[in-house]
């Protein structure tokens, strides 16, 4: 095909394609059981790292928390998996690790406090619950790490323009 044929317009004006249609992205506020989901499937990662790494596991599982969410395009393994990303509200820039940590440093330090036999166990479910719960409280669905960083989770969806 030549170069600046109707056809490369086409596939240069195109966001994302799906054999070969046209597609638009669309953002929609991410539902609470897809970020459960996501948020899990990076904890079984985490647990994963600890399992396989015996001496630095802990500490390589409170380092992934705390930077997931920069690692693929602003968005963790869990939420990459479940088509969601995070969006900053102020329009900067969200894949930074600066951004990531601050947002997740609730669920690391509750990661942390995990270490600490029978009391920590009670403070991590603590902080995972009041997590929960202000998540689906808000109406914007944001927990208190997304209003730390003044951040929110959209999933993804991928529609054919007219």
């Amino acid at each position: 095909m030549a170069k600046g044929t109707e056809a490369d317009q086409f596939i240069d004006n195109s966001s994302a394609y799906l054999l070969l249609f046209p597609m638009g992205k669309e953002e929609i506020k991410a539902g609470v059981l897809p970020r459960i989901l996501a948020k899990s499937i990076d904890f079984v990662l985490a647990m994963l790292l600890m399992e396989l790494l015996p001496r630095v596991g802990f500490y390589a599982a409170v380092i992934f928390i705390l930077i997931g969410d920069s690692l693929y395009n602003r968005a963790s393994i869990g939420k990459k998996l479940m088509g969601m990303e995070v969006k900053s509200l102020r329009g900067q820039m969200v894949s930074s690790a600066r951004c990531s940590i601050l947002r997740n440093s609730t669920i690391a330090f509750a990661l942390v406090l995990w270490k600490i036999p029978i009391l920590g166990w009670f403070f991590f479910i603590a902080i995972a619950g009041i997590e929960f719960i202000i998540m689906i409280g808000n109406a914007n669905r944001m927990r208190i790490g997304d209003e730390l960083a003044k951040t929110k989770v959209v999933e993804i969806l991928f529609k054919e323009e007219q």
